[in-house]
């Protein structure tokens, strides 16, 4: 038996956590087996498996912070699904996954009424088809900006992929959106060279201060002079150039960490051949699972056909 809204009275208030009409979270209640609550309950225990290729720059996923009931408020557009709002907040909702790739979105004619379902549906495909090596957890994420809103997402990982699945209520309309995300893997080579640089700039001053005092006690005066004058001319160029590229690094991190949370990004390069491939093979992954429970709650899969194009795309801005 439903139980009434205990915030605006309505009699059927759905069976999500919030109340479809106000808003407001919901008392809980104990999920009956024949309708499974919407509660993301997914384990990363349960959902991964042999998972031997994780980057080692790569941190597990966080835990959900639950919100309290005073930072919900009423529905926006995309009503079914808005968590909330929050406070301000400098970061996107994907800060920290790194680069943006694909986003796209199918939107399903008069089927709103189908997304709990449907989410309900999904939340099972996880846990049954277990995507190698994935960690597949529910998290709200919150907008950028100064009053922003959160919204609750099925986030993906596998090594430095996420992909973020969100599913809504839009009007009388069903919503579903799949953005990717590719964190680049760190290089070696750039490692080196700023270890490099650094130690030349720390010890670039000591030879030349051992140069001058060679020169002021040594007996060779004539050659000594024009070994000092030779390294002042010739590495202090070098010298000043190097603290040059150390600082514009360091900018260049604190920039990216401000806006990006990633104060590494100076040191990452691009993905090669087998990262868009593990990329692709989760976007497929994802898609496929959202397509098939399609199925299970009535709706054809002909509404949502498959993406055209996968993986990272270069982008103009």
């Amino acid at each position: 038996m439903t139980t009434p809204c205990p915030n605006c009275g309505a009699p059927d208030p759905g069976s999500g956590k919030f109340c479809i009409h106000c808003g407001q979270p919901l008392p809980e209640q104990v999920p009956s087996e024949s309708q499974p609550s919407f509660e993301f309950p997914f384990q990363e225990d349960v959902l991964s498996t042999n998972v031997t290729d994780q980057s080692s720059d790569i941190s597990p996923p966080l835990p959900v912070t639950p919100a309290s009931p005073s930072d919900y408020s009423p529905r926006s557009a995309l009503s079914d699904g808005v968590a909330g709002i929050s406070a301000a907040s400098i970061w996107g909702p994907f800060a920290g996954h790194g680069t943006r790739g694909r986003h796209v979105a199918w939107l399903l004619d008069n089927l709103g009424d189908k997304a709990e379902d449907l989410r309900n549906a999904v939340t099972k495909r996880f846990q049954e088809r277990q995507i190698p090596g994935a960690f597949i957890q529910p998290q709200i994420l919150v907008a950028k900006g100064l009053l922003v809103e959160q919204r609750p997402y099925y986030l993906i990982q596998r090594g430095r992929t996420t992909i973020g699945l969100y599913i809504a209520q839009f009007g009388k309309d069903l919503y579903i959106s799949q953005v990717s995300y590719f964190k680049g893997p760190i290089s070696v080579a750039r490692i080196a060279i700023v270890v490099l640089m650094a130690l030349f700039a720390l010890l670039y001053p000591l030879m030349l201060s051992g140069s001058a005092d060679d020169v002021s006690v040594g007996l060779g005066g004539v050659s000594g002079l024009g070994e000092f004058v030779g390294m002042l001319c010739c590495l202090g160029p070098v010298y000043f150039g190097v603290w040059v590229a150390l600082l514009l690094m360091l900018l260049f991190a604190l920039y990216k960490f401000i806006t990006d949370k990633d104060i590494l990004a100076p040191l990452r390069v691009q993905p090669n051949e087998f990262d868009q491939d593990d990329l692709i093979a989760l976007e497929k992954a994802v898609e496929q699972t959202v397509r098939e429970s399609l199925d299970v709650v009535g709706i054809e899969q002909e509404l949502m056909p498959p993406a055209e194009e996968y993986g990272l795309r270069q982008r103009i801005i």
